[in-house]
C-alpha cells in the first residue's frame, strides 16, 4: 500500500459567512499548494448546495500532512470554523485502490 495520504474535508456554510468562508478558503489553496509534500488541494463547491465547500487533498505521506495541520493557517481556519459554519467540518481519509 501506498504511503500516500488523501482526504476529504467538507464544510458546510452558515448562510451569511458563505462569501466570508469561500476567501477563506481559496486563501488556504494558494498557500497550501506550495507546502512541500502537498500532491494537489483542490477546493470545490457542492452541486445541490452553493453552501458547501469541499477539499480534495493529496499528500505525499503522513507526516507532510502533519506540519500542514499544524501551520499558522490551518490552525487559524480551525479555530474560526465553528463561526463560519453550521456544523463544523468533516474529514474523511482514504488510500487509492
Amino acid at each position: 500500500m501506498s504511503k500516500q495520504l488523501f482526504l476529504c474535508v467538507r464544510f458546510k456554510a452558515k448562510p451569511e459567512c458563505r462569501d466570508e468562508l469561500k476567501s477563506r478558503l481559496l486563501e488556504m489553496v494558494e498557500i497550501t499548494v506550495k507546502e512541500d509534500g502537498c500532491l494537489f488541494y483542490n477546493l470545490h463547491i457542492d452541486r445541490d448546495d452553493q453552501n458547501v465547500f469541499y477539499f480534495f487533498e493529496g499528500w505525499e505521506n503522513q507526516s507532510a500532512h502533519d506540519i500542514h495541520g499544524q501551520t499558522a493557517h490551518v490552525q487559524a481556519l480551525v479555530a474560526d470554523v465553528p463561526g463560519l459554519t453550521v456544523d463544523g467540518l468533516r474529514v474523511e481519509f482514504m488510500h487509492q485502490i
